[in-house]
């Protein structure tokens, strides 16, 4: 009788060790499960967003004002297009939707030519208020209310017209056509955006 209730008592004893180590294993599972996809999940979305982030007068994207143009080339490769003189420079990055940066040297040792000024026209560049290309000059004023007009350009070509207003508190500029964004411009705060030797329009003619 007392091996029989020997054997009962270790059998129960078996039976409630494995059922814990079960409802551990149920427990634990589940949590590793959901922990690590969603660290990476919004990883990713952060370093996605911040390749596109336009900062006013600070950067636009991976791209920041006084950057080694050099470091710029290695990110970007070579401009498509562009031009050259006096020391500046200005590179055309994707001719359909265009990254045009303004370049001079960095000092009087001229040595190191550094970003000056950043335009982008791709609708995936967008400020931390959701500011980008596409939207309104209406919903521009209501971000931006210091924003002043700082030029006027008619294309020689088709005759159209572009308004630029800037804010030069910020350091940020909006290429205004037919009331909407067409392209924004990234500057050195408290400068004017039209601090540049070379047009960023070779196409449009000053007004």
């Amino acid at each position: 009788m007392k091996k029989i209730n020997y054997l009962w008592l270790l059998f129960i004893g078996i039976a409630t060790a494995c059922n814990s180590s079960a409802k551990q294993e149920k427990e634990v599972v589940p949590a590793t499960k959901e922990s690590a996809p969603a660290g990476t999940s919004i990883n990713t979305k952060e370093k996605a967003d911040s390749a596109h982030l336009l900062i006013a007068g600070k950067r636009a994207g991976n791209i920041y004002l006084g950057q080694d143009m050099e470091n710029v080339f290695k990110l970007l490769g070579r401009p498509e297009d562009g031009d050259a003189a006096m020391g500046s420079a200005i590179g055309i990055w994707d001719k359909k939707t265009p990254l045009i940066i303004f370049s001079s040297y960095r000092d009087s040792n001229m040595v190191v030519k550094a970003v000056k000024q950043i335009s982008v026209s791709a609708a995936s560049y967008t400020t931390a208020e959701g500011i980008h290309t596409g939207v309104s000059l209406r919903k521009l004023k209501t971000i931006y209310p210091a924003l002043k007009k700082a030029a006027f350009y008619t294309n020689a070509k088709t005759r159209g017209q572009l308004t630029v207003y800037d804010d030069e508190s910020k350091g940020i500029a909006f290429d205004i056509q037919k009331d909407t964004c067409t392209a924004i411009t990234i500057h050195p705060i408290n400068k004017s955006v039209n601090g540049v030797y070379l047009t960023m329009y070779p196409d449009w003619k000053k007004s």
